[in-house]
């Protein structure tokens, strides 16, 4: 596959303005932490709802921020896990009296950086719930992964909590519509090409 980028150290940052400019008055970009959010968040009257995955992927995650779904992402480089620290500012940023929920893929980078910026966030006494989502049954048992990966079935958990949290769902009811989602949830990924 042919892409067509400026420099490949600046393609993150610039697809993150990219995603702002063409969103004026929507969604505000946070360079200091990859950070896409809505400009309307975080909101005192409903739970902020953050992702966060490597880049490569879109239109995850970046591109599912807005009214219904994410309040905020925050991706790491090209197919690499966000640093934790962004997580972390992330999560501060993103703070709400109902709380946050993280979305988390499993892949084992992003949920140890999720776990450690969840950790530091709680320490500031920040409420946290988690979901980890698993729906691809293609590699359940394999030997290279974690498990059941987190891939398309993240976009279900996301509009399901996205559109409860628009109507004032607790952090509780949340993680429990999440936790269903994802059980009920399978995909398989599939090459044609290696």
């Amino acid at each position: 596959m042919k892409k067509f980028v400026n420099d490949p150290q600046q393609f993150v940052p610039e697809m993150l303005k990219g995603i702002e400019l063409a969103n004026p008055g929507k969604l505000k970009y946070v360079p200091e932490y990859n950070l896409i959010m809505r400009t309307d968040a975080p909101r005192d009257d409903k739970v902020s709802i953050v992702q966060g995955s490597g880049s490569g992927h879109e239109p995850a995650h970046v591109m599912a921020v807005g009214r219904g779904m994410l309040d905020a992402a925050c991706p790491g480089d090209v197919f690499a896990a966000p640093p934790s620290d962004y997580v972390y500012e992330t999560t501060k940023i993103m703070n709400s009296a109902k709380g946050v929920l993280h979305i988390i893929n499993n892949y084992t980078g992003d949920k140890m950086a999720f776990d450690m910026g969840r950790e530091l966030a709680e320490a500031e006494d920040i409420q946290i719930g988690t979901i980890v989502v698993d729906d691809d049954v293609a590699v359940k048992d394999s030997t290279y992964t974690v498990g059941r990966r987190g891939v398309a079935g993240n976009f279900f958990v996301m509009k399901a909590c996205g559109a409860a949290a628009e109507k004032g769902a607790s952090l509780e009811q949340l993680l429990e519509l999440a936790k269903k989602v994802n059980a009920n949830v399978r995909s398989m990924g599939v090459a044609l090409t290696s």
